[in-house]
């Protein structure tokens, strides 16, 4: 069963499978166009919800294996362009419709949406996030944060330099987006830009090995 979000011009739809992966699917209200957000393993579930839509783009947060098990299964079904960071565009090859620009500052659109690319680099070179403003006055923007952001910690990083680049990356791209924005990551449950913050401003308090890489949790003892 999927998990509904809803706003006042669009419907979000998340579903779990492949390696406890989240997928999204991002509906337009008034067109029924949509985009989807990664595509795992087994993503049956996404592409028959999505059949009732009109997709005009696949959005992919990195190039890990987990978030791409279901991507020719879900282009077999929606022969739509593809977007994914320039620097791990090659996990992708050339999807038949073309890639999309999603670097920094450039919108997907569909219908009344419009996701706006952040480059996020750290977790792999090429993560990107996709940012949904709110679209009116009160309603509540949305962050789909892959695996760059997650509540408690940032995703896992491959060496020091990794993690400074992805603790640089939220720190300077993320934190700073409204309070109030919800953030939907690539695995687990959603969080909130607020408590990512709180949590963020007690690792920064504390003092932390130069080498420090790998899973790393906000509130750990990082010395």
């Amino acid at each position: 069963m999927a998990t509904v979000y809803e706003g006042d011009l669009w419907t979000i739809q998340s579903f779990v499978s492949g390696f406890e992966n989240n997928a999204y699917l991002l509906t337009c209200r008034r067109t029924n166009h949509s985009v989807i957000i990664d595509t795992p393993d087994r993503p049956f579930e996404l592409v028959e919800a999505a059949k009732q839509t009109d997709v005009q783009a696949v959005l992919i947060t990195h190039n890990h294996l987990d978030h791409l098990q279901g991507f020719d299964h879900v282009l077999s079904n929606f022969r739509v362009s593809v977007g994914i960071g320039a620097d791990d565009a090659h996990a992708v090859m050339s999807p038949p419709a073309g890639l999309i620009d999603v670097s920094d500052g450039n919108f997907v659109t569909a219908g009344d949406i419009s996701l706006r690319g952040i480059s996020t680099p750290g977790h792999t070179p090429g993560s990107t996030c996709y940012m949904l403003p709110s679209e009116s006055p009160g309603s509540t923007p949305h962050v789909f944060t892959g695996d760059t952001l997650f509540p408690g910690g940032p995703g896992k990083s491959g060496s020091a330099e990794a993690f400074s680049q992805i603790v640089s990356s939220i720190e300077s791209l993320l934190l700073p987006l409204p309070e109030n924005t919800v953030v939907l990551p690539g695995h687990g449950d959603s969080t909130t830009i607020e408590s990512s913050r709180q949590e963020f401003e007690l690792f920064s308090s504390k003092p932390r090995r130069s080498d420090l890489f790998g899973d790393v949790t906000w509130t750990g003892d990082n010395s």
